[in-house]
């Protein structure tokens, strides 16, 4: 029997879900355009602190993302001191994904909801 409990991945974890990262990365910029840092920050107030997500690969991510079109970067160079800093934006395709996958997790949540609703009642 394994020791990995059955809602977290290896090392005590979150189980990655596919596409999490992007969309929570789209439904930042959705509000607003941002900075990495930012955005890594968004994560954890998202409620993503526990999920397996360095700087590295959210900027990996921000690169796919700007590949297909769903967002668009500039450097923005501040008037305060620091250096020049990548803005991020959400472009009307990255709206468009973000609908569909905001559909899909919605979807899926109702599924997830309604299943657990069927197993606590059936242990009645």
């Amino acid at each position: 029997m394994s020791t990995t409990s059955a809602s977290t991945g290896e090392g005590g974890r979150p189980r990655r879900i596919r596409r999490l990262v992007e969309t929570a990365l789209l439904m930042k910029l959705h509000h607003e355009p941002a900075h990495g840092y930012g955005l890594m920050a968004a994560l954890k107030t998202m409620g993503l602190e526990e999920y397996p997500m360095d700087s590295s690969a959210m900027y990996r991510v921000l690169r796919e993302l700007e590949r297909n079109g769903a967002v668009t970067s500039a450097w923005h160079i501040a008037s305060t001191a620091g250096p020049p800093r990548r803005v991020y934006r959400i472009t009307e395709r990255g709206e468009e994904m973000l609908e569909t996958w905001l559909a899909d997790l919605r979807e899926t949540a109702h599924t997830l909801n309604a299943l657990l609703t069927w197993y606590d009642k059936a242990g009645d």
